[in-house]
């Protein structure tokens, strides 16, 4: 399965480096898992403040093996609240990757904020990773082991072609306008009708929130390691247009989230 996109969806900055770490898989893993990451949340009542990304994560409570979930898409900010000290580990996949190991259709449990990973995973792949994550404590080599494990139990899925046309357009017009015409449609081989039953199914979304979202997270990109102040002009009509959408997705202005920890101290009000 490949889509041949470059899509890496960011979730903001965490003011302590060592509270957030990321693993970025080689070949031919990252075909399927765009990255793992470990949140280590240190003693107190903390939140963190998510922001769409149209991924799929499988967040797993390192200590507790019953308390895993899968994290569906969504389409504004999210905050999770927990209570540290509490460490967990993540598993990002890439747009579609996740039916390597979830065979039960997106849409059918994307309504919900988060399932349990026993509901759509199998029991013998979650016994797995949460064996394979607790042989050793530092986060490098739980990842390099993972990379065996995950490789082993990875069925090779279908993509349906439709979709994957859907969003590799996406991909190259997300600086323009996207138009669903019927016209338009039948360049992917559906009409609008089968293709927002489609992206429901596959992607838990409807056709322009997908959009939507994929182009508000190339302009995070552009904002994030290219430094360029005015990304906005590269995505959005306006100045005014770019921050109302990014609003709308981030629940905070571009400049409030850029300086923002994503993970704070409630207590602290960081």
């Amino acid at each position: 399965m490949n889509l041949n996109i470059d899509f890496n969806p960011l979730q903001g900055h965490v003011a302590d480096d060592d509270a957030y770490k990321v693993f970025l898989p080689p070949p031919p893993l990252n075909r399927w898992v765009h990255s793992f990451w470990q949140l280590n949340v240190p003693s107190g009542d903390f939140s963190y403040h998510s922001i769409p990304d149209n991924s799929i994560d499988w967040i797993i409570n390192t200590h507790d093996f019953a308390d895993n979930v899968v994290i569906p898409p969504f389409l504004s900010s999210t905050v999770f609240e927990m209570t540290g000290p509490v460490s967990y580990f993540g598993i990002r996949f890439r747009l579609l990757g996740h039916q390597g190991l979830i065979s039960t259709p997106l849409g059918e449990w994307s309504m919900y904020d988060a399932v349990k990973a026993e509901d759509v995973l199998p029991s013998h792949v979650i016994r797995a990773v949460f064996e394979t994550i607790n042989k050793t404590a530092l986060f490098h080599d739980q990842c390099n082991s993972l990379l065996t494990t995950l490789l082993s139990m990875i069925k090779h899925s279908e993509v349906d072609p439709r979709v994957a046309r859907y969003i590799r357009y996406c991909y190259k017009k997300s600086a323009s306008s996207i138009k669903l015409s019927d016209k338009q449609c039948s360049e992917f081989g559906v009409s609008s009708r089968q293709l927002r039953r489609l992206t429901q199914l596959y992607l838990g979304c409807a056709p322009k929130d997908f959009a939507r979202v994929l182009r508000f997270q190339r302009t995070l990109e552009s904002l994030c390691f290219k430094k360029h102040q005015k990304a906005w002009a590269d995505y959005y009509y306006d100045q005014p247009h770019f921050i109302r959408e990014f609003k709308r997705l981030a629940g905070l202005t571009p400049t409030e989230f850029m300086n923002l920890s994503v993970l704070y101290n409630l207590k602290a009000n960081v």
